[in-house]
């Protein structure tokens, strides 16, 4: 999925308008100049997170769960130390998911640079609806 198209289908689900969202969450601090300068661009999982716990912050004014420690399971977590947070954050809230690599045992891996499919990114927006 684009950037644009994950920006697109966010502002449907969370009534955010359109036009000019990239001025507007840049200004809100949801968005990054990145996300405007490369829409075309395949979103990352580790930017999906981002922009989907920037704007429970931001907009939604969503507290950050405090103990994250249920998230250090993920073995690629501080991979991305600036993105650490963000993904512990939408992990622990369910809206994303890490695929175990290990047949027997247990080896999570968030995949940070990875992109999903349209489903799967879609079906993470809708649990997004959900969160209040």
């Amino acid at each position: 999925m684009r950037t644009d198209d994950f920006i697109r289908e966010l502002c449907k689900v969370t009534g955010e308008e359109y036009s000019d969202v990239y001025i507007k969450g840049r200004r809100a601090g949801w968005l990054e100049e990145a996300d405007q300068l490369y829409p075309d661009a395949a979103i990352s999982r580790k930017n999906v997170a981002r922009i989907l716990h920037q704007y429970l912050l931001k907009v939604k004014n969503i507290p950050d769960i405090g103990d994250i420690s249920e998230a250090y399971k993920l073995k690629d977590l501080f991979d991305c130390r600036i993105c650490a947070n963000h993904v512990a954050q939408v992990y622990l809230r369910g809206l994303m998911s890490a695929k175990n690599l290990m047949k027997d045992g247990e080896f999570l891996w968030f995949d940070l640079d990875g992109v999903d499919d349209m489903e799967t990114v879609l079906e993470q927006i809708d649990k997004f609806r959900e969160i209040s």
